[in-house]
C-alpha cells in the first residue's frame, strides 16, 4: 500500500470519496470523469481522458522516422472513423 492509504467506508449508494491527497496525486479534478474496474480483485480507479486531450498528448508522436515498418498505411479519415464508430451521428 501507498503512503495514501486511508479508511473509506461505503455510503448507502455505493459511494467512495477519494482522498484529496490521491485526487491531486492523479490530476482528477471536482466532475472529472474516471474509469474504473477490477484487477486482481482489487478496484482500480484511473483519471479518463478524452479523445482530444489523447491526440494532442500523441500529436507528433509518430513520424516517419519512428513508424514501424511493418505498420498498416492509414490515412487520417481512416482513423478518424475507426475512434469515432462508437460516437452518435451528428447528423
Amino acid at each position: 500500500m501507498s503512503a495514501d492509504n486511508e479508511k473509506r467506508q461505503v455510503d448507502s449508494k455505493g459511494r467512495v470519496t477519494i482522498p484529496k491527497s490521491i485526487r491531486d496525486r492523479l490530476n482528477i479534478d471536482p466532475g472529472e470523469e474516471v474509469d474504473i474496474d477490477i484487477e486482481d480483485g482489487t478496484v482500480v480507479i484511473r483519471p479518463r481522458i478524452s479523445r482530444g486531450e489523447f491526440i494532442e498528448t500523441m500529436e507528433g508522436c509518430i513520424t516517419e522516422e519512428t513508424r514501424a515498418e511493418s505498420a498498416e498505411r492509414l490515412t487520417p479519415s481512416d482513423i478518424k472513423s475507426d475512434w469515432t464508430a462508437d460516437l452518435p451521428n451528428s447528423s
